[in-house]
């Protein structure tokens, strides 16, 4: 039995150090074990720019070919591009080579179902693990008959992207957009030409080794280059995507970065206008400010425990409008119920332009509130459990959650204490309502965690 690293298995994908934890073996396998609990028939199957994206995705592409099945071979395409293709073609499933926002000496193995259902914990990452920690391996047969299909599938997605706006809902708008070296960097330029966006390019070089910055929006230090951007090139709002294209971040027109809470806002708030009642998902580490402008403007909220995969099994199983998390992945029911970062992004530039206001002026009524985020190294999991009844007996008068680690909910703050999927740390978020509360709240909360 070949030994593969059991840490790459996270809760949203695979991922590890390329090729110390991820390898061609190791994606050869992980392709054999995705075709055989999908039982797939066919498969899409694409990479980003990374250096090591190419020989593990001939790595998976040979593996395929073994299984005798039909593969849409997309090559490069961010992954909302690559989810497109699973649903246009109507196909089992798919793997696309990518590490997302992560450093470029990683690399993984994103891996959806039919209608790029996502696979990932408590929806088939373990049944993938299982297959290839613990039960016999597939040897290495003679390939069966396979069929590749290969299409231009960048001018379908861009057309399929095109064709719910008119050039005329971005006239007069200037817009700045950092595409980190990342796979928008491809695609952005077909799609502004078609919708005759005026748009000023930063890092649109497809480079998988990040010589400028991480391609991680979620990160005020990645958008600093961008932040002064805008300034110098006086755009109206500055646009920042992943590696991978399925997570967007914003600056406003004094180049300073904007909260995902308040897009999620003025996306409920402009949704709500058009669809009165619809649901819209939330992240339980939003703002309270999101569920509060759902629910004025007369739609249902919806909480989801953090994760893209989460999120993305609640919002189909909702049949929600839309939702998006902190961290810059939106989901559309417009676009199969998946992230759509670049389709999010063309939306909010829509409602800027169309108020007449700076994207500043219409983000000032929903900051209402004070938050903190602290990682807090933690390394040693199992006691986790522990640390939570312990904080819990501490605040027994508040609304208690137990969606993800513990949320305590009271009238002028809450704070929610959980564990990172993917680093060895635990994430404490608090919100209060003046700026004095939050930071005695954070002092206290922090002190009990150390303690």
């Amino acid at each position: 039995m070949a030994k593969i690293d059991p840490s790459i298995f996270k809760a949203y994908d695979i991922r590890g150090i390329y090729p110390d934890e991820i390898n061609e073996k190791a994606a050869y396998l992980i392709a054999k074990a995705l075709v055989k609990i999908l039982k797939a028939k066919s498969i899409v199957l694409a990479r980003d720019m990374r250096p090591s994206s190419e020989p593990l995705y001939r790595a998976v592409l040979g593996s395929l070919k073994e299984e005798g099945i039909k593969i849409y071979d997309v090559g490069l395409a961010t992954t909302p591009m690559y989810m497109y293709v699973i649903n246009f073609e109507k196909a089992d499933g798919g793997i696309i080579i990518t590490a997302s926002h992560n450093p470029a000496k990683y690399n993984g193995l994103r891996l959806e179902g039919k209608m790029a259902a996502s696979i990932g914990e408590g929806s088939g990452m373990e049944e993938i693990k299982e297959i290839l920690l613990y039960k016999t391996q597939p040897r290495n047969l003679r390939s069966r008959p396979f069929e590749i299909i290969k299409k231009d599938y960048l001018k379908k997605y861009v057309d399929f992207l095109a064709k719910k706006f008119l050039p005329e809902d971005f006239y007069g708008l200037t817009i700045a957009v950092d595409a980190g070296n990342g796979m928008t960097g491809m695609i952005l330029p077909e799609i502004f030409k078609k919708l005759q966006i005026n748009y000023l390019p930063l890092y649109f070089g497809l480079d998988g080794t990040f010589p400028h910055h991480d391609a991680d929006p979620s990160r005020p230090e990645n958008l600093r280059d961008l932040g002064d951007f805008v300034i110098e090139r006086e755009a109206d709002v500055g646009i920042a995507f992943d590696g991978d294209g399925d997570r967007v971040g914003f600056v406003d027109e004094a180049g300073e970065p904007i909260d995902m809470d308040y897009i999620s806002s003025i996306l409920a708030e402009w949704t709500l206008k058009k669809q009165p009642g619809e649901k819209i998902l939330y992240d339980l580490s939003s703002s309270k400010i999101v569920r509060e402008t759902i629910e004025e403007n007369g739609g249902k909220a919806i909480i989801c425990r953090t994760g893209h995969s989460f999120f993305r099994k609640l919002i189909r199983e909702e049949s929600a409008y839309f939702g998006c998390e902190k961290s810059g992945h939106c989901m559309l029911k417009e676009f199969f119920y998946v992230e759509a970062a670049i389709l999010t992004a063309l939306h909010v530039m829509k409602i800027i332009n169309q108020s007449g206001k700076k994207i500043s002026d219409l983000l000032t009524p929903f900051k209402k509130y004070f938050s903190v985020f602290t990682p807090i190294d933690f390394k040693n999991r199992d006691k986790f459990g522990a640390l939570i009844e312990k904080i819990e007996k501490e605040y027994f008068g508040a609304e208690l959650s137990h969606l993800d680690g513990l949320t305590a909910e009271y009238p002028d703050w809450w704070f929610n204490v959980r564990l990172s999927n993917t680093e060895p740390i635990i994430r404490l978020r608090i919100e209060a309502d003046t700026f004095k509360l939050l930071k005695e709240k954070q002092r206290e909360i922090l002190k009990k965690l150390q303690d």
